[in-house]
């Protein structure tokens, strides 16, 4: 007998829908990386099961679909949670449609017809100066995990957790770096060669290998000059807890370093990226910029790109300038 199918059975509710697509071992909800998963998914489905999940799918109409996206958006208060929960439903209405359940289909099909208020695109980035004074302050308070982690973001553009490294849900008998049960996956010092050549594979949905030659970034060999590499182990280490720093943990430390350095709060650790992919991009081009960011196609790369209009269209003008007699 084949033991390996999902262990809930779908009942018509909206909850018993949700518990399946978590749980089904051929659900598209396990293929998701486990920080998406807990970070995004998992709170969403959360919010949707605890709020509607009584509801049997059957019953469903479009008025039910734009009620909930107020509510969950708290009447325009939070657009971006409103939005994010009716994409967790469509994703959850479309497994349950693959599932080959009518009542799914039809209430997916609903969904499909009506357009919601999206969330303004994110338009604040960190910039240089804003990482200069993070590195300085984590070197000034020995943070050396900080300094270098600000640093190689802003001259990579690399993803944070694609420096500091995440921890995952632990499995029976795995080795590594493990914590209670979770177990710490990242990069090790090895990605920095002796001649200081950094490659490393980046996060990205391509699964693309970045390399830098890390004599060219100033900022970081800022920090080098001040603390000497790993020779084994995890590259980023938590200096207190002597183990990889968590990512919430991370992001609370690097706001106190960042408010002590002057950086305003509405600029997060979360927008280095942007920042040093706008300034490749004015320097460089789009097709630099996307290199840079191991983009697959320069429209997802133009999703970052935050630097001024006007200036922008200054440097443009000149260099059309430079082409004339």
């Amino acid at each position: 007998m084949d033991d390996t199918g999902p262990a809930v059975a779908y009942d018509g509710t909206l909850g018993s829908l949700l518990k399946l697509y978590r749980h089904d071992d051929l659900s598209p909800f396990q293929a998701l990386k486990a920080s998406t998963r807990a970070r995004d998914y998992l709170p969403m489905l959360a919010l949707i099961e605890e709020t509607v999940g009584d509801r049997f799918v059957e019953e469903l109409n479009g008025d039910d679909f734009r009620r909930w996206n107020k509510k969950w958006g708290n009447h325009g208060a939070n657009v971006h949670r409103g939005h994010n929960a009716i994409r967790k439903l469509r994703a959850v209405l479309s497994y349950g449609t693959q599932k080959r359940f009518d009542d799914c289909r039809r209430a997916r099909e609903i969904l499909s017809l009506i357009r919601f208020e999206a969330p303004k695109a994110r338009t604040v980035m960190l910039e240089y100066d804003h990482a200069v004074a993070v590195v300085e302050q984590a070197i000034k308070l020995e943070r050396f995990s900080i300094a270098l982690t600000q640093a190689l973001q802003w001259d990579t553009a690399l993803r944070r957790i694609d420096i500091i490294g995440e921890w995952l849900p632990a499995k029976a008998g795995e080795g590594g770096i493990v914590r209670g049960n979770t177990r710490w996956q990242g990069p090790s010092a090895s990605v920095i060669s002796s001649d200081l050549i950094l490659t490393i594979e980046a996060t990205s949905k391509t699964g693309s290998r970045s390399s830098h030659d890390l004599t060219l970034c100033p900022l970081t060999m800022l920090v080098l000059s001040k603390f000497d590499l790993p020779k084994i182990g995890p590259l980023i280490v938590n200096e207190k807890t002597k183990a990889p720093w968590r990512e919430n943990y991370y992001a609370q430390a690097w706001r106190e370093i960042a408010k002590d350095a002057g950086v305003p709060d509405h600029v997060w650790s979360m927008d280095t990226r942007a920042g040093a992919i706008s300034e490749t991009e004015a320097v460089s081009g789009i097709e630099a910029a996307r290199k840079l960011a191991t983009h697959s196609n320069a429209k997802t790369t133009l999703r970052y790109v935050r630097s001024d209009v006007l200036e922008s269209n200054r440097a443009t003008a000149l260099a059309r300038q430079k082409l004339r007699p």
